[in-house]
């Protein structure tokens, strides 16, 4: 009699219990569901826990995602699992374990080829999220093909591109005519798109870079003298990365074919030649450096930091590549020079969570090993209320003090950082905004926080840019959530610095209209811009104000121009006072009032207010600010004047001066007697 072999097969199966339905979208109306699949041994459900839903998933086969990291649901990138394994299978070299194994550029690359997530047949860009989820938001769909709808221009701060659609900006003013700007946008529409200025910012004119095909990640600088104005961008991008571009102009931006003089028909180099992320660019402008008008520019390949200079006004590059090990992977790099031609190339490092630098003394021919500026929370990004899709990203911005004052030579980075560990539910998390400084060459460096601290669980701060101007103060703009009880909108914000970034000025708010939340999958895209000549500084951040006067919202870049703080503040009369003058801003419906401390013993600070033309009517609007240098206060009809004056133990201290020189005289209803005494 023969024997029957019994054989056990283990079969894994995944399944959805009868009745119940995994669905698309944010609002619960289109399932997903499997019998559209091209392969029926896939759970096409699961395939949420990649990515937003796209029905591009349906022809994805068991095969596919074999393709797939064992960590792939890991990676919060908010492209779908399609677009992942297609990403993957002409990208062999991406990464299989650990944070960050796809570009940052890979969900702009994925727009500019499908155009956004498609479902029932047509082409949405908002998610939202759901629990640990994002999930489409079917609302102003458009059929593929169709041109996204373009919103007409407003006043206001200087709107820059137009139609809707621009993000991710990067702004340079000519080093020697503070009347002409150049700025590059990630879009409108898709690509990168280049902007100039003739007024200082006032008013734009787009021009588009030859030969087309971009993709986005903008970066601009000017030769020393201005004559050539530099542009990168990535290019050719598809499921394999993206090519580092580099375009000259030789008229200031009008046009970008500048190269063809030296090349005939060729008005772009590539500076890489595919597998290439998150690139930027600096000129090296000062008059004494050995190496004044080298070009630096820097990008990532699968994470491995890389650098390429131009000697020659951008027609030939010189490339090389740092470590990968481990602790030096990244994304998102910057490039700063000092007075003697020195290179201090910055990025943060994800799997360490380390800000680093690396230094070069021969014009970037060679450079030593990574110095770590600090240590961070967060690594590589993280979600917040008000960009909990793309999420903040931990990216550092450097600058260094070309001037000839006390902290003369020093390099300032910031980077946008978590207060503590980070969650995967973003209001669990709480963004702020650190500068390192180092005043002896990179060799060792201080942290401090350029904005209030108490408020820390309240307020969010993010996406910082930094700039040192020319008489070495250091500014710092960046998005801060004060106006949103639930840090949902932005505005953006300056602060500064006149002692080397060891104490910081009061934040002041720069834009007058609040930004709420974005729902489209790039939010507010991956960093914004800051540039200081002589006295101008100006900003170029992504905006979402409502522009028609309702409810409309549009994606824009925006440009701002900021009155400098310095090292010494001008009053009415002309003359120079040390320390920071009032200011006086919008606060919504209010004022937003900012100053220096006062010297001497002072323990608090009186607000009065008076009717400009009128000297001597200064009546009391806050006679304590429990010792801060900050006042919220109501606006009162008419043409108003404003006081701050100092106070410690019962007594108020001078009013200022008047034009002739003489004491201010107090209020009639003074918060208390005048005492005044001598600064130490």
């Amino acid at each position: 009699m023969g024997r029957l072999l019994a054989t056990t097969a283990l079969i894994l199966l995944s399944f959805t219990p009868v009745g119940a339905k995994t669905f698309a979208d944010a609002d619960r109306r289109i399932a997903v569901d499997s019998r559209r699949g091209a392969d029926r041994r896939v759970d096409y459900a699961s395939l949420l826990r990649y990515g937003p839903w796209d029905d591009r998933n349906y022809t994805l086969t068991l095969e596919d995602l074999a393709l797939l990291a064992p960590n792939e649901s890991e990676q919060r990138d908010p492209i779908p699992a399609f677009f992942r394994v297609e990403m993957r299978r002409a990208w062999p070299e991406l990464r299989r374990s650990g944070p960050a194994e796809y570009p940052r550029h890979a969900l702009p690359i994925f727009r500019q080829i499908y155009g956004g997530y498609l479902v029932d047949g047509k082409l949405y860009r908002e998610l939202r999220r759901v629990g640990a989820h994002l999930a489409v938001v079917l609302d102003d769909g458009i059929e593929a093909g169709d041109a996204p709808e373009q919103i007409e221009s407003l006043s206001g701060e200087a709107r820059v591109s137009s139609p809707t659609g621009g993000s991710e900006s990067a702004i340079k003013i000519h080093p020697t005519n503070p009347d002409r700007v150049i700025a590059g946008t990630n879009g409108p529409i898709s690509g990168q798109t280049m902007w100039y200025s003739t007024n200082g910012g006032v008013s734009w004119t787009q021009v588009s870079l030859p030969l087309g095909g971009t993709g986005g990640d903008p970066a601009v600088d000017w030769s020393s003298t201005g004559s050539f104005g530099y542009a990168t961008t990535l290019g050719s991008c598809s499921f394999n990365g993206c090519r580092v571009w580099l375009y000259r102009s030789n008229d200031g931006g009008v046009s970008w074919n500048g190269l063809e003089s030296v090349t005939p028909g060729s008005p772009r180099r590539d500076v890489t030649s595919g597998g290439s992320d998150k690139e930027y660019v600096h000129v090296d402008k000062y008059p004494g450096s050995p190496f004044k008008d080298r070009i630096y520019v820097t990008w990532h390949d699968n994470n491995v930091m890389k650098i390429a200079v131009s000697s020659d006004f951008g027609n030939t590059f010189v490339k090389q590549a740092f470590s990968s090990n481990s602790s030096e992977l990244g994304i998102g790099s910057d490039i700063a020079t000092g007075k003697n031609g020195e290179v201090y190339y910055v990025w943060a490092a994800f799997n360490s969570r380390t800000i680093r630098m690396r230094k070069s003394t021969d014009g970037g021919a060679t450079f030593g090993t990574s110095v770590v500026i600090a240590g961070t929370q967060a690594s590589f990004t993280f979600p917040i209320p008000s960009i909990e899709v793309r999420e903040a990203f931990v990216y550092a911005s450097v600058d260094a003090d070309l001037g000839n004052g006390p902290f003369a030579g020093s390099v300032y980075v910031a980077w946008t950082d978590s207060t503590g560990p980070t969650s995967s539910t973003p209001s669990a998390n709480h963004a702020r905004i650190q500068v390192a400084a180092s005043h002896d060459g990179g060799a060792n460096w201080t942290v401090t926080t350029p904005h209030e601290v108490a408020d820390a669980l309240t307020v969010d701060r993010w996406h910082p840019w930094i700039a040192v101007g020319p008489d070495g103060t250091v500014h710092v703009v960046y998005y801060d959530t004060r106006q949103s009880p639930g840090r949902t909108a932005v505005d953006l914000y300056y602060a500064f610095s006149t002692d080397g970034a060891a104490t910081w000025s009061a934040p002041r708010r720069v834009t007058t209209v609040t930004s709420p939340n974005i729902t489209d999958s790039f939010e507010f895209g991956d960093y914004n811009g800051l540039d200081t000549v002589l006295a101008s500084l100006i900003a170029i951040f992504t905006d979402n104000r409502d522009e028609t006067g309702g409810a409309a919202r549009s994606v824009d870049v925006y440009a701002s121009g900021i009155a400098p703080g310095s090292g010494s503040g001008r009053v009415p009369d002309g003359g120079l006072v040390p320390g920071v003058p009032l200011h006086v801003d919008k606060n919504g419906a209010s004022l937003f009032l900012s100053w220096s401390p006062a010297c001497g013993p002072v323990s608090d600070y009186a607000v009065y207010e008076g009717s400009l033309g009128t000297p001597g009517s200064h009546v009391p609007l806050q006679c304590a600010t429990g010792g801060a240098t900050t006042a919220t206060v109501p606006p009162s009809l008419g043409d108003r004047y404003y006081l701050v004056v100092p106070s410690s133990g019962g007594n108020e201290g001078s009013y200022g001066r008047t034009s002739d020189g003489t004491e201010r005289a107090p209020s009639a209803a003074a918060c208390a007697p005048q005492q005044i005494v001598g600064c130490p």
